[in-house]
């Protein structure tokens, strides 16, 4: 299960007791918040999320190790409220736990791909603006943009020539970068899913930085696998960086510029937790190739 081969790769001996209280930890919260038929979702990857029922109401249970990342989550989401975000109907956060209204029917924006890919990345650029509009909370403590990419600025195992390119678009970014706003920071095709009519989002990181963040890396390279497989994923690229280009009527430099720097932050984060990179080196050429072409 990669869920539970995640936390021992990460978290090492600390994930491993985790993983031995989680389902102690499960059955607390389920009869403090009166849950009922909770099962966990399938494909799970850094937290433990089950749905269930309170009652009547379709609900979702989210737990997580990291319990800062989970406050985080916890103050983007209610900053988030009526702006397009999962509802957050209470939390316990000394044990990293959410619960949240059940989103339904719940299919992602995966299921777009690749058939009507444009019409998914206007799906979610959309949806990302409408999020951008929240207000940050007052005294909040979500990091800055900045922060989050000064782990490219360590030594890592990748060729010189890339990493001191992504240190100097990074630099060049950084210092353009229009007002900021408070970002989803993890906005991608597996994040954003329907309610009703509607798309939302969920599992936001809490982030201040450019709008652009959540609109290039992650969102311009999900869903990975299929994306990676499919025989056209240069021109599918391509598309996908002209259609950020002129949704926000920003240089398409600039949108490549941001793919390129988030693509080797995923990189390092990658190796700091002891994953491979090689699809993602892959990515990594085809956007140098579209730079060249």
């Amino acid at each position: 299960m990669a869920f539970e081969t995640n936390m021992r790769t990460i978290y090492g001996k600390k994930g491993e007791i985790w993983l031995q209280k989680l389902p102690q930890l499960i059955s607390q919260l389920a009869t403090e918040w009166q849950l009922i038929n909770l099962k966990p979702y399938p494909n799970l990857t850094y937290n433990y999320v089950l749905r269930g029922f309170r009652g009547t109401q379709p609900i979702a249970l989210k737990v997580g190790i990291d319990i800062p990342l989970i406050q985080h989550e916890h103050d983007a989401l209610q900053a988030y409220a009526n702006h397009g975000a999962i509802e957050l109907i209470d939390a316990r956060m000394e044990l990293g736990a959410l619960l949240l209204k059940q989103a339904l029917p719940g299919k992602t924006l995966s299921t777009l791909f690749p058939e009507k890919d444009l019409a998914s990345m206007e799906i979610a650029c959309t949806l990302a603006t409408r999020l951008h509009k929240a207000p940050p909370p007052k005294n909040h403590t979500f990091p800055r943009m900045a922060e989050w990419l000064q782990i490219i600025d360590q030594p890592w195992d990748l060729p010189s020539p890339l990493l001191n390119q992504a240190r100097h678009l990074k630099e060049i970014l950084l210092s353009h970068a229009p007002p900021p706003v408070l970002l989803h920071g993890d906005f991608h095709h597996g994040n954003i899913i329907s309610q009703g009519d509607a798309w939302i989002a969920i599992d936001p990181k809490g982030l201040i930085g450019d709008p652009l963040f959540d609109m290039t890396g992650c969102l311009l390279k999900e869903p990975f696998d299929p994306f990676m497989a499919h025989p056209r994923r240069l021109e599918l690229l391509h598309q996908r960086l002209m259609f950020v280009a002129g949704f926000t009527q920003r240089p398409y430099t600039e949108i490549w510029r941001w793919a390129y720097v988030q693509m080797v932050m995923f990189m390092c984060w990658s190796l700091q937790d002891g994953q491979d990179i090689q699809q993602k080196r892959l990515f990594l050429d085809d956007l140098t190739t579209l730079q060249k072409a």
